[in-house]
C-alpha cells in the first residue's frame, strides 16, 4: 500500500498503490485486435480494471502478480501491491 510516514520534519514515501495486488499500465501496440489482447491477460490470471480505448497506443490496466507479458502489448508502468 503507498504511504507517506511523516515523523519530526522528515518524511518517508512507500510505493504501492494502496488497494492490494500489483498494477500494470500497458499500451495496446499498433495493429493488435483488443479482444485477443483483454483475453490473453485474463487468460494468464489478470483482472482488466480499465480500458482507455479501442485505438492502437491507447492503454489498458490490469491487476494481479507477476508482469503481464502479453503479446501485443508494451508494458509502460507497474505499482507495487
Amino acid at each position: 500500500m503507498a504511504a507517506y510516514d511523516y515523523t519530526a520534519g522528515a518524511g518517508t514515501a512507500k510505493a504501492g498503490n494502496g488497494v492490494g495486488g500489483a498494477f500494470h499500465i500497458l499500451t495496446n501496440t499498433t495493429g493488435n485486435d483488443l479482444d485477443e489482447v483483454l483475453l490473453e491477460a485474463q487468460l494468464e490470471g489478470f483482472t482488466v480494471i480499465a480500458v482507455e480505448g479501442t485505438a492502437d497506443a491507447d492503454h489498458i490496466i490490469l491487476q494481479g502478480t507477476g508482469t503481464p507479458a502479453v503479446a501485443g502489448t508494451a508494458l509502460v508502468v507497474s505499482f507495487p501491491g
